[in-house]
């Protein structure tokens, strides 16, 4: 074999190396930005379902196709560099109220489970 079919060869190669290098960083930017994230759980508001320094994947397409509904755990930017993660208790259209460390949703009183844990603290 001649040196310039080994180098050629050895260009091509690298070549396949760089494009497959592209197509990956592409797809993780992709799949983080639209789809799945990680995040870790940061303080203990959300007690005891989950707890601080947990690590946890958050499925971001799923807003895509519905809109959250009560009881789901969401995560949202709150401040330029600081995402919360808390539980949907009320959906657009309700009225929620707290009286009496009792949740009304709509002028109904809900138990929420989770919250008695609160309650005694």
């Amino acid at each position: 074999m001649s040196a310039e079919v080994t180098s050629s060869r050895g260009k091509n190669e690298a070549w396949e190396w760089i494009k497959a290098l592209a197509i990956a960083i592409a797809l993780a930017f992709l799949i983080r930005t639209f789809l799945f994230a990680p995040f870790m759980v940061e303080g203990e508001s959300m007690e005891t379902t989950l707890h601080n320094q947990e690590k946890l994947v958050v499925n971001k397409a799923i807003y895509y196709l519905s809109e959250p509904k009560r009881g789901d755990i969401i995560v949202f930017h709150a401040e330029a560099k600081r995402d919360y993660i808390k539980r949907v208790i009320g959906v657009a259209g309700d009225t929620v109220e707290v009286k009496n460390d009792t949740l009304y949703i709509n002028g109904k009183e809900v138990d929420e489970p989770y919250l008695a844990n609160k309650r005694e603290e």
